[in-house]
């Protein structure tokens, strides 16, 4: 990927406002704002590391049209520029127009070789629409070209998962990929998953783990209480489904598994408390009804249990549970 160098010194009005003809080995200052880059291209228009920097600032910002639009006038400084046909295939994926991507990252690897960015996405591409075979060669060929790439090894690792069914190869793999970069968020959560579907409670240090790099992760919580309650530990789920709710008040979910565990431990006022939240939470919430109703038919109070199997069959009118609870209250 092309490097940004001491022009960026003119930018910030820090030395002469000449840009240099090479930039390579020089990396680019975060500091620099597009205000800048705009004056500076004013002058500049044809310096084709500005304008791939502010092509990857639009990317930053979510505006995909200027972004492409800088891209594209790099090509036609220079066709053979890396970075703006990474750039050209990203926005063309972002606007799902993945033959497009396509064609843009492997002209970026024909024109480069020795690249591994452009490869990398395009492998992703070819995972996301289950072509893993393709996948796999482009991640292999990154893993001959840098060893020490993680990023490969996690696409290579969920490429297995997906396409052969084995998780303990593919968590290999991720595993790897973590050893490389220990802080790479998306493969920890991975080997979360991973691990936790094989019972195992190594999960908990995956996430411990990612909670350090993150750590108002609301999902990382509600998986580390999904695995607490997968092995009956009720007091752990409870603690970490509650830190979940704290962090994001709108999970309907978390609330419902609060009050599944509370009714388990016979505790009904809070139980029904839990999933009332969930109702709150998401109105159309059959299961949390259910839940509630269960509450209320327990505890004896068979108008409040009716009330809620009713709402939860209007919601599901397939439900079994509600319709026999309904049986139960109405017969009384």
């Amino acid at each position: 990927m092309a490097k940004y160098g001491v022009w960026l010194f003119a930018l910030l009005g820090w030395g002469a406002c000449t840009a240099p003809t090479s930039t390579e080995g020089v990396v680019a200052s975060t500091t620099v704002n597009s205000d800048s880059l705009n004056i500076y291209l004013a002058d500049h228009p044809n310096h084709t590391a500005s304008l791939n920097l502010r092509a990857r600032r639009y990317m930053e910002q979510s505006n995909l049209p200027y972004a492409l639009a800088d891209a594209q006038a790099v090509l036609e400084l220079d066709s053979t520029d890396h970075d703006a046909w990474l750039v050209v295939g990203e926005v063309q994926y972002l606007t799902n127009h993945s033959r497009e991507a396509r064609d843009a990252w492997e002209r970026c690897f024909v024109e480069h070789p020795t690249e591994t960015a452009c490869r990398l996405k395009l492998a992703e591409l070819y995972s996301m629409v289950m072509e893993y075979d393709k996948s796999l060669d482009l991640v292999d060929k990154v893993i001959e070209l840098d060893p020490k790439d993680a990023v490969a090894y996690y696409i290579k690792g969920l490429n297995l998962r997906d396409s052969k069914g084995d998780s303990v190869m593919a968590l290999s793999y991720i595993q790897k990929a973590i050893d490389l970069d220990p802080n790479y968020a998306a493969a920890l959560d991975m080997a979360g998953v991973l691990s936790a579907a094989q019972a195992n409670p190594l999960a908990l240090s995956y996430y411990s783990r990612l909670l350090e790099l993150e750590p108002d992760n609301a999902r990382t919580y509600y998986k580390m209480g999904m695995f607490h309650l997968s092995v009956r530990n009720l007091n752990g789920a409870i603690e970490a489904f509650t830190k979940c709710t704290q962090l994001d008040p709108t999970d309907a979910e978390a609330f419902y598994n609060l009050g599944y565990i509370h009714l388990e431990l016979n505790i009904l006022s809070e139980a029904r408390k839990y999933f009332t939240s969930s109702i709150a939470a998401r109105e159309v919430n059959y299961r949390a009804f259910y839940g509630r109703a269960f509450t209320w038919e327990r505890g004896g109070d068979a108008a409040n249990a009716e009330k809620d199997y009713r709402q939860a069959l209007a919601l599901n009118p397939q439900h079994g549970p509600s319709r026999e609870g309904l049986s139960r209250v109405t017969k009384r």
